[in-house]
């Protein structure tokens, strides 16, 4: 296979209703300023971790990007009969064992960063775990004298005499608490260096799978873990400017049939056209899992162009339902580099008696048509489109249906761009 630049760029228009399909930190749709007028936006990382999902459940291969390891570890270890207050400390020794400058645990005993490691890590820590069984036992037994004395250490400073108390007890009680645990997790951490090798905690965190492959990861300060992300995500726009709409609503009380409401709120939404843009990096892919196109890549592919086209957006589903399919979906693998089409809207597309989407297709074709003219053709490989248009859209390749047809289409090109 060539290393030469293979690169699948989706390009989709689609129509949400009445939604929320992204909220800020106050509840309401995201935004954002282009071509000076307010556009309803869709994050990325929202976006990718909309697509991270529905690709595992297509795939059955599973990361887990979360704080928790040190108590998974543990519960894996309880289920293989260990000890559960020597399993527990063997979960939160894994970590700091690890020897990672500025990962270790917080306050709660879970890691104070996200990890983002393949499902089957935690089995493998429980592995490292039962290989140093013996010497977790000692250094936990070795960690609880050490706290014994520490703990009398600090009982014999001066307690606040009869009738001293003050306001702020129940925050010092808090804070004594928190600082308690800290000792704690510390006292672990000193003797866990001497029960578990760092490198064996290394190797694992250093491992992936085809979802970390695909959409990447970054932990500071060990750059062997690491991984280049072949998915790169837009920030979805809408194509026209969108002021967002105040609901008010009230929710009423089914056992005290009073009058009025037990409840009043109030919920912003908007709804617009989106244009969302995708590019894969297939060498890359192929490199982050170190296999060749026919083996599993294919399969992350498929399903990454299947969530991209037809995954519905889960935010306050239940609520609006904005369960609509995209107007038109755009695939173009590219052999020189990827390129966004989000100029066609920098001048924002406005209302008409027909809506927004005629426009925003008319405009996504000729915006391809001088990207094409502007870049030539000699690095697009192939393209082509589908969806809920059957407008003439000369820039935009053939029409091919299903969209399943559309995706095993693009995996062809593919595999003759990578040949």
């Amino acid at each position: 296979m060539t290393a030469s630049p293979v690169h699948v760029d989706v390009h989709i228009l689609q129509n949400y209703p009445y939604s929320n399909l992204n909220r800020d930190r106050w509840g309401r749709p995201k935004q954002a300023q282009y071509g000076g007028s307010t556009r309803s936006r869709t994050s990325s990382q929202h976006e990718s971790r909309t697509r991270r999902g529905a690709v595992e459940t297509a795939t059955g291969i599973v990361a887990l990007r979360t704080r928790h390891v040190p108590e998974l570890v543990a519960d894996t270890l309880t289920r293989r009969g260990w000890n559960e207050e020597i399993a527990l400390a063997a979960g939160r020794m894994m970590i700091p064992a690890a020897q990672i400058t500025g990962l270790g645990l917080n306050d709660a005993g879970t890691t104070n960063a996200l990890l983002f490691l393949p499902d089957t890590a935690i089995d493998a820590l429980a592995d490292v775990a039962d290989a140093h069984k013996a010497a977790i036992t000692k250094a936990k037994a070795a960690a609880d004298k050490d706290e014994k004395a520490a703990k009398t250490s600090r009982g014999r400073g001066k307690k606040p005499a009869a009738g001293e108390a003050s306001d702020t007890a129940d925050t010092d009680a808090d804070t004594e608490d928190e600082q308690a645990a800290s000792a704690v997790f510390a006292t672990l951490a000193e003797h866990a260096k001497d029960a578990i090798p760092p490198a064996d905690v290394r190797t694992i965190l250093a491992t992936r799978n085809a979802s970390i492959a695909a959409f990447g990861r970054m932990l500071a300060n060990e750059p062997g873990s690491e991984v280049r992300g072949a998915s790169h995500t837009a920030h979805a726009l809408t194509t026209h400017q969108v002021e967002p709409e105040l609901d008010f609503y009230d929710a009423i009380d089914d056992v005290q049939h009073t009058h009025g409401a037990a409840h009043l709120g109030e919920q912003h939404y908007s709804s617009g056209v989106y244009y969302a843009y995708n590019s894969l990096n297939i060498p890359l892919l192929l490199t982050n899992l170190d296999q060749d196109w026919d083996d599993v890549v294919q399969e992350i592919v498929r399903a990454y162009l299947r969530a991209a086209a037809l995954e519905p957006q889960p935010a306050k589903a239940t609520s609006t339902a904005p369960f609509t399919l995209p107007h038109l979906l755009y695939i173009a693998v590219r052999t020189d580099r990827p390129v966004s089409l989000v100029g066609a809207f920098e001048t924002p597309v406005p209302a008409t008696e027909d809506g927004y989407l005629p426009e925003s297709i008319h405009r996504l074709d000729a915006h391809a048509a001088a990207v094409h003219e502007f870049l030539g053709t000699s690095g697009l490989a192939a393209h082509a489109h589908a969806g809920l248009t059957d407008a003439k859209l000369p820039a935009l390749g053939e029409r091919i249906h299903p969209v399943d047809d559309l995706v095993d289409w693009t995996l062809t090109q593919i595999g003759k761009a990578l040949a």
